[in-house]
């Protein structure tokens, strides 16, 4: 015999099963769906206190050192309002060698050849590799990513507690998460098309799933960050080489015209290329909603990610092909030049900054470097000119990455 809560999830199910054209699930689907309601409903109590508990203890201020291993991992985001920075302006040498060292992360790391997941409260070890990990629900969300004969590439997956995972994952475009850590969106492919899904961590309301147009699956739809609250732009990839640019989140995928690409997105912002011409690319700013003609372009620099708030937006190199050798924090409304940070790069040594970076409020950026054969790297580069080297031990030659790129 079905109890209340049994009947409600099963009408809710069908009700959001039978348009099938707006949302196709599969009796998989269907079913993983189910437990993870069940799941969420006895577990959001949890969750509510492990979200206060994110936002009243900082990562980075905890007492437990990073050494320290334990079967259940705490929530790593938190969304307490960044101080105003202290901002400086030109150019600033980074050079690991001479660097302060910062034994601890402000944000979680992933050790490539652990695979483990780096916090503040911990080290946690990971059942394979990952690209992104986040906590979702009474678990966590993650791009796992595969190299075998039978599943290769990025799949979104869902992991418990103790980070094994749940659900078994559906090839992906990535995963992103808004600023505050109030929102996530992951886009799914389902063999015949693909979904991007906005989901709400703490499982205070139900997953929105936008669908697109039959396609392939090498034909993928990227998420780039959050537009709005509950919005998220995206870069839907064609075999026709023409990426187009939309903001999911409803019903139906809206197109944002004016870039050829979209490679970043901010609250009301789209940032990607704008043209290409016989000198190189060039990069913009346009209107989230509108599109249309860029707000100001650049031609020296490919634009993002995002500071949180949308003030600043980074600016690497445009032909770097080892690494960008400097990282130039820009003005988002205006695309001036604030501050620029540059890779101390001995003669005829390639290398420089990987692209996948996160920030630290408006106030920092944490970025990984690669200085010839010198195992890479991450620095806790501050615009008031601070530079410091995260003294986190890695356990391989891969070394570390962000955990959750900005």
């Amino acid at each position: 015999m079905n109890t209340p809560l049994e009947d409600q999830v099963h009408d809710a199910l069908h009700r959001r099963a039978d348009p099938i054209q707006h949302a196709p699930l599969s009796v998989t689907d269907v079913r993983h769906r189910a437990r993870r309601i069940q799941r969420r409903r006895a577990a959001v109590a949890g969750v509510a206190v492990a979200a206060v508990l994110a936002i009243a203890i900082p990562v980075g201020l905890s007492a437990t050192g990073p050494g320290q291993r334990s079967d259940v991992p705490p929530a790593t985001r938190t969304s307490s309002p960044s101080p105003v920075p202290t901002v400086t302006s030109g150019t600033v040498t980074v050079d690991p060698d001479s660097a302060d060292v910062v034994e601890q992360a402000p944000v979680p790391l992933l050790d490539v050849d652990g695979p483990t997941l780096v916090t503040a409260d911990g080290t946690f070890d990971l059942p394979h590799d990952f690209s992104t990990i986040t906590p979702y629900l009474d678990g966590w969300a993650g791009v796992g990513v595969y190299d075998e004969a039978d599943k290769s590439g990025d799949y979104i997956e869902l992991l418990g507690p103790d980070l094994r995972v749940d659900d078994e994952g559906s090839p992906t475009g990535g995963l992103v998460v808004r600023p505050d850590g109030g929102r996530i969106a992951w886009s799914e492919y389902d063999g015949t098309r693909w979904r991007v899904v906005v989901a709400d961590p703490a499982g205070g309301s139900e997953p929105v799933s936008t669908t697109f147009q039959p396609s392939s699956l090498d034909e993928k739809v990227i998420p780039l960050g959050f537009v709005s609250d509950d919005t998220v732009a995206v870069r839907a990839m064609y075999d026709s080489g023409d990426p187009k640019t939309f903001v999911a989140g409803g019903d139906q995928p809206v197109e944002v015209p004016g870039l050829l690409q979209a490679d970043a997105a901010s609250a009301g912002v789209i940032a990607g290329s704008t043209e290409i011409g016989p000198d190189g690319t060039c990069f913009g700013v346009v209107d989230a909603v509108a599109g249309g003609d860029p707000g100001w372009t650049t031609c020296d620099h490919r634009l993002g990610p995002f500071s949180a708030t949308g003030t600043y937006v980074v600016g690497t190199s445009t032909e770097a092909e080892y690494g960008s050798p400097d990282i130039t924090v820009l003005d988002a409304a205006t695309g001036e030049e604030v501050l620029t940070f540059e890779a101390a790069l001995p003669k005829r040594t390639v290398g420089g900054f990987w692209t996948q970076m996160t920030w630290v409020g408006d106030e920092a950026i944490v970025a990984r470097i690669s200085i010839g054969n010198e195992d890479p790297q991450m620095m806790l580069l501050g615009l008031d000119g601070s530079v410091q080297r995260i003294g986190v031990a890695a356990s391989g030659v891969s070394g570390l990455t962000v955990a959750v790129p900005s």
